[in-house]
């Protein structure tokens, strides 16, 4: 596992909010390795000068030269922020994290709306980072079917993992079995380079002072079962493929916006209340080779689901005691998918549904206390 230091680059003021824009140190990576950090052993930056609420935030992958990495070259699986003490109250037992996500990121930014941000009290709060990075060029075998068996965590000599890992992280690089740099990569090219890049995490934060917002909540939904991961098998009958979970209310809400964040297959992932559509998040792939930003095949971008003032036609979102919140996940997983070519299609395995949510509660409630339970899940 890689300890990281990261340190601030830049900082910049315009009326009441700053924007700071943070970097890990050089990561090297040679070709097929992967990297998957220990959050509670990768402590990262925040800004600690008065108490503070964060109001947006947007990250990327580098290298040391600062330019933006295309997904091809290495693929952002995610990067995720909490500091200690967090709990998601939308799922208690999935994941678990306050800022940032994956290949997605740098085309997602996240902005709380006017008037509210992520408070924090405690300048001195621990914040640590889980970092997952693939290295992808010059894997052995087929090259496209390649990336996505290294990307989707598929089980193969050599990674530290036994067959009945395959799709899971344990096969991407959380692994005890992990113990020698041999271990710590895709299977590669017998021409491949030996020499190491160096690529680094840049991730930028708009924050304000504490007092001048409202407090907002932020949590993260997802199917099925509220899940970290999930896989999906190669259906050429039923192509188009739903996880969906059912989540009990036991406190008055609102939402103030709401992002999806899936992979590579993905449909769209929508919230229902009480049976009702709400929104969904749609994702852009990428149409041009190796281009940072617009990776051909890749999923590079995931649309706003709900963002409180964004329309002022559309009305607010509240969730009252006993509604129920429906999560539904599609992904394509037909043999054919063009969306996504040159990678191949079929089957996904470590794929996500998650809806990313950034809330207030109306009445009394514990930081740490579930309001949202998961009922059922298909």
């Amino acid at each position: 596992e890689a300890k990281l230091n990261f340190h601030l680059s830049s900082l910049q003021q315009k009326e009441k909010v700053y924007t700071a824009t943070y970097e890990s140190e050089a990561l090297p990576l040679r070709p097929g390795e992967f990297v998957y950090t220990d959050i509670d052993e990768t402590p990262v930056p925040m800004p600690c000068d008065f108490p503070y609420a964060i109001t947006g935030f947007i990250g990327e992958i580098i290298d040391e030269n600062e330019t933006s990495i295309p997904l091809s070259e290495v693929y952002d699986h995610h990067w995720i922020l909490k500091h200690s003490g967090f709990k998601n109250v939308l799922c208690l037992d999935g994941p678990q994290y306050i800022f940032g996500i994956g290949a997605e990121s740098r085309n997602t930014p996240v902005h709380f709306p006017q008037g509210y941000g992520y408070r924090v009290s405690d300048t001195q709060l621990q914040w640590g980072a889980n970092i997952h990075l693939l290295r992808t060029q010059y894997l052995d075998g087929e090259k496209y079917q390649a990336t996505k068996e290294c990307n989707e965590c598929y089980y193969a000599l050599g990674k530290g993992c036994r067959p009945e890992d395959n799709g899971t992280f344990t096969c991407c690089g959380d692994s005890d079995n992990l113990m020698k740099d041999d271990y710590f990569k895709c299977p590669i090219s017998a021409d491949s380079p030996t020499t190491a890049k160096n690529y680094k995490l840049r991730y930028t934060l708009n924050y304000t002072e504490y007092s001048n917002v409202k407090e907002a909540r932020v949590g993260v939904w997802s199917t099925p079962d509220c899940n970290t991961y999930y896989g999906i098998e190669t259906n050429d009958t039923a192509p188009e493929q739903v996880s969906s979970t059912i989540f009990h209310i036991s406190k008055d809400a609102q939402i103030l916006v709401a992002i999806g964040h899936q992979h590579v297959g993905a449909i769209n992932i929508s919230l229902f209340v009480n049976d009702e559509f709400v929104c969904a998040s749609y994702p852009r792939y990428g149409t041009l080779p190796h281009v940072a930003g617009n990776e051909q095949g890749y999923l590079v971008q995931m649309s706003t689901c709900f963002e409180k003032d964004m329309d002022p036609n559309q009305p607010e979102l509240f969730l009252h005691k006993d509604d129920y919140v429906r999560l539904d996940s599609w992904y394509f997983v037909g043999s054919d998918d063009p969306r996504i070519a040159p990678l191949p299609g079929g089957g996904h395995l470590n794929v996500m549904g998650y809806m990313y949510t950034v809330f207030t509660v109306e009445e009394e409630h514990s930081n740490n206390s579930s309001f949202a339970t998961p009922i059922s899940s298909s």
